[in-house]
């Protein structure tokens, strides 16, 4: 039944934060979500510095396709407007089956919009939360990707020099592989796949 295990894995996440071990740093669990706001709702400038930084990478991901195809593909992206280090940057996400996988994870990008590029690239990627600001630096940023009904990959993304950049990863499980759930969430640490998210 999988609209059960999604329901429980739903109820697992949003119920509480799972408690690290000594040595792991905290995971946001609760506060990953998805940008849900169309980006054309957006203020034209802000939608224009975001379209014009995000097309160079679009590019190969749309080989033999139209410059008009790749636009109306950009259509239906969704944003969520951030505030990092004082300065606004936008979190895009496409929607819909373009650069989405089966499961829900997608592309994913954070356009710096004071300097006109982007800082953080994945792919992969199904929700995402910002840390708290860090006094004269940048909040840490944590993604989500959906791997199957009780499992969830995550990456802490750190700001170093220009570019955010993977500084730890871990995989939750929710649920034994009998399908009882967990009291609390279980992470486990692990490296970073090497070519990265």
């Amino acid at each position: 039944m999988p609209n059960l295990s999604l329901i429980l894995l739903l109820a697992a996440f949003s119920a509480q934060t799972a408690a690290p071990h000594a040595s792991e740093p905290a995971w946001p669990l609760t506060h990953l979500h998805e940008a849900s706001t169309p980006l054309e709702r957006f203020p034209p400038a802000e939608r224009s510095v975001a379209l014009s930084v995000l097309k160079p990478d679009l590019g190969p991901l749309f080989q033999g396709q139209s410059s008009a195809e790749i636009n109306n593909a950009m259509r239906f992206f969704r944003a969520e407007r951030l505030t990092l280090a004082g300065g606004a940057a936008l979190a895009v996400q496409p929607s819909g089956n373009e650069l989405c996988g089966a499961t829900g994870n997608c592309s994913f990008w954070i356009v710096d919009l004071r300097h006109r590029r982007v800082i953080l690239n994945a792919v992969g990627i199904q929700s995402f939360a910002v840390g708290p600001t860090q006094p004269g630096g940048m909040p840490e940023i944590f993604t989500s990707s959906h791997a199957s009904a009780y499992e969830q990959e995550l990456i802490r993304w750190q700001f170093q020099g220009a570019t955010y950049r993977q500084e730890s990863c871990a995989t939750v499980n929710t649920a034994s592989d009998d399908g009882q759930p967990y009291p609390t969430p279980r992470i486990t640490g692990h490296p970073c796949p090497a070519e990265g998210n």
